[in-house]
């Protein structure tokens, strides 16, 4: 028993270790899914870029380690306006096209 006692603080230790490396993973990861999506999908599916910086940024605060929340917010930031932009611009098509009357005849 009093094995498990000297056990006990490093396992709880490691596992705080852990926790903040998948938050510091997740971080880079948005950032990286946000960019990444621009190319991929023209920027509508970037908004799961800046959910995942939301977690990580939630994360990250919970743990107390702000080390990496330059890359959670990037994530966040990238990952809404490519979104955004994405909208933007298929609404000026969409309206181009419906005002354009030479295509209705």
């Amino acid at each position: 028993m009093s094995q498990l006692v000297g056990y006990a603080p490093f396992m709880s230790e490691e596992i705080f270790e852990n926790q903040e490396q998948k938050a510091k993973d997740l971080a880079i990861a948005s950032l990286a899914v946000s960019v990444s999506c621009i190319f991929m999908s023209a920027g509508l599916l970037s908004f799961i870029g800046a959910i995942m910086g939301h977690i990580a940024l939630g994360k990250l605060k919970a743990i107390g380690n702000t080390s990496h929340t330059g890359f959670a917010m990037a994530g966040i930031i990238v990952g809404y306006i490519s979104t955004a932009l994405f909208f933007v611009i298929m609404i000026g098509i969409f309206a181009f096209i419906a005002l354009d009357s030479s295509i209705w005849y």
